[in-house]
């Protein structure tokens, strides 16, 4: 039996050929941010902070959709990756929570409490390294792509930072952005090397569809834990 035959024509077959190098070429560049490290043979122990809960939202788009619901779900895809390098995962809120009583009122003191209390968390298990995670938005709504900051003073921290941006500029149309110094509450005030992670831009219309996506989460997150276990190879 004689199959049909599909002719193409020059044009054609270079977009084809083109389409087909470009999958490759996207493969290969990704698998470097694929696969989680395996198992560790020391000890480790990570908090993992998916920023805002209860009373405080973060930013929320005029959608709905809420970043304090997205940093938990990225942390708890990082906490999964991590579990078979065997680095032991805490997080501050497993849930919609946030640590501060009813009867205290102004807003700074309310966040200070809150934040308060995660770090003493930290401490209480001896963790190793505190990752804050956030979602950034701005006014403009021009700005997109991920950051990871790290307090100025911290050598150990801005470390930490590095290596995950490293790994989260790796992910396919990720602006290339660098680890940057900051004095953020969080990450002046913990006693162990700390970053801050603002995996993108909810004021971004384009990343704002990405960021609610679990394929687009699930990318973020491996960069983040492939970051967090290289610190401690």
């Amino acid at each position: 039996m004689r199959w049909p035959e599909i002719i193409l024509g020059k044009k054609s077959a270079m977009i084809l050929v083109l389409g087909v190098m470009g999958m490759l070429v996207f493969s290969v560049f990704w698998q470097g941010s694929t696969a989680v490290i395996s198992h560790l043979e020391d000890r480790h122990i990570v908090m993992l902070d998916p920023g805002h809960g209860g009373y405080d939202p973060g930013a929320i788009t005029s959608q709905g959709v809420y970043e304090k619901a997205i940093n938990l779900q990225i942390a708890q895809k990082v906490k999964e990756m991590l579990r078979p390098s065997g680095i032991e995962v805490f997080l501050t809120r497993e849930e919609d929570i946030d640590y501060v009583g009813n009867n205290v009122k102004g807003k700074t003191t309310r966040k200070q409490i809150d934040l308060n209390y995660r770090i003493d968390m930290a401490k209480e298990v001896k963790a190793d390294i505190f990752v804050s995670l956030h979602v950034n938005a701005t006014a403009s709504g021009q700005n997109s792509g991920a950051e990871t900051f790290y307090h100025y003073k911290s050598e150990s921290g801005k470390g930490l930072a590095e290596l995950i941006q490293q790994e989260l500029i790796k992910i396919p149309g990720m602006n290339r952005r660098i680890a940057k110094p900051g004095d953020f509450y969080v990450i002046r005030n913990t006693s162990m090397p700390a970053v801050i992670v603002e995996v993108g831009y909810l004021s971004s219309a384009t990343e704002q569809k990405k960021l609610q996506q679990s394929w687009y989460q699930e990318q973020l997150s491996r960069a983040i834990a492939k970051g967090i276990a290289n610190y401690f190879m």
